[in-house]
């Protein structure tokens, strides 16, 4: 249904992306090697690459990178080896002779041994030599791979030069396509480097598909149809007034229809109860960053109370903390957008989450 909180699977519990699914299927069909999907938090990327993979008609493996790095303080190349092998295992599970044929493929790699729909390694695994073998397997049976990296921007903390992997895979294995999603989408495009000279996939071709935030028609649908599912009839102000609040970002609109339409709360308590929820969730995602530095939720604050400005952010700043120079401030605000807390357009900047702007309000910040 439109209102389960996890990321949707299927095309029937996906509202509209119908343009995004086609490009994202047109892409594999032609062949591109490296497929970017972007958008801020809550857009819901992780389920429409879940929709788009299961609809692609090719195997695919599909990893959580930021689950990874959150459990393992890293991303291991054998844990990774290990997640690829496994999740494209499974989607081929049901077709016997592929799958036989992969598990043929993958047993002449030194080391490695296929138990069932699982891998085990003797020794380290050579990720590159796995997606050769997989690449090759791949192209002999006439199909394409998809190995795709969910908030793939946590790869750049390994260690690892997955870029350079990613590189060596777009110019030599042609039976793979590599897909991305980044809810901070400077830090993807960063550790990516495809405009960067000094990167390895530099000026190398990326198929982008950017997700934006519903119109205030498509929310207020949205909210109609998941009502519908679940046999309730909310007053077209209470639908109205979600959306205004919400701006048309998915996940917070989801969460509104599961609490009002699911577990049946009125409409005040619906929207309390979601916005208590978000503010720990929001702070929690908040915290590691103004830990890191302070000023980072000054300037957040400076612009959620009406500062735009490059000049009057920074006068916000500096009044609750002190002079900073002009460098310093203007990496902070880059780094900012990089996060995706914050969006410019012109000479303007803004909070693009309209919750994560309430939030930001109300913090209460102190100087070191």
């Amino acid at each position: 249904m439109l209102f389960d909180l996890r990321p949707k699977t299927k095309r029937a519990d996906l509202y509209d992306r119908e343009k995004e699914l086609r490009e994202f299927q047109s892409a594999v069909n032609l062949g591109e090697d490296l497929i970017l999907l972007l958008g801020i938090r809550r857009l819901g990327k992780s389920s429409l690459l879940n929709v788009a993979l299961a609809e692609s008609g090719f195997p695919y493996a599909k990893i959580d990178v930021r689950s990874l790095y959150f459990t393992h303080g890293s991303i291991p190349q054998g844990i990774l080896a290990r997640k690829i092998l496994d999740s494209l295992l499974a989607t081929v599970s049901g077709r016997k002779s592929l799958r036989l044929k992969l598990e043929k493929v993958l047993s002449s790699i030194r080391g490695l041994r296929v138990s069932g729909l699982s891998v085990e390694f003797e020794r380290k695994p050579d990720l590159a030599e796995i997606l050769e073998k997989i690449s090759s397997w791949a192209e002999n049976e006439n199909l394409r791979a998809i190995i795709a990296f969910d908030e793939a921007q946590y790869l750049r903390l390994s260690g690892i030069r997955y870029d350079g992997l990613i590189a060596y895979g777009v110019d030599s294995l042609p039976g793979i396509t590599f897909a991305l999603t980044g809810s901070e989408v400077g830090m993807l495009h960063d550790f990516l480097g495809l405009e960067d000279p000094k990167k390895p996939l530099f000026g190398r071709y990326a198929r982008e598909i950017v997700l934006q935030r519903f119109r205030r028609e498509e929310s207020m649908d949205f909210l109609r149809r998941g009502f519908e599912e679940v046999g309730i009839k909310p007053s077209r102000q209470e639908i109205g007034d979600a959306v205004g609040r919400f701006d048309g970002i998915v996940g917070w609109l989801t969460m509104y229809g599961y609490l009002r339409g699911v577990r049946k709360l009125p409409h005040a308590q619906a929207m309390d109860e979601l916005f208590n929820m978000a503010e720990k969730l929001i702070r929690g995602e908040l915290s590691s960053l103004i830990r890191n530095s302070r000023r980072y939720g000054v300037i957040l604050k400076a612009v959620a109370m009406g500062n735009v400005r490059w000049s009057t952010i920074k006068e916000y700043v500096e009044f609750k903390m002190g002079p900073v120079n002009d460098a310093k401030f203007s990496v902070l605000l880059k780094n900012l957008l990089k996060y995706g807390y914050l969006e410019k357009k012109g000479n303007e900047y803004s909070i693009p989450d309209p919750v994560v702007k309430e939030v930001v309000k109300n913090l209460q910040l102190t100087p070191r």
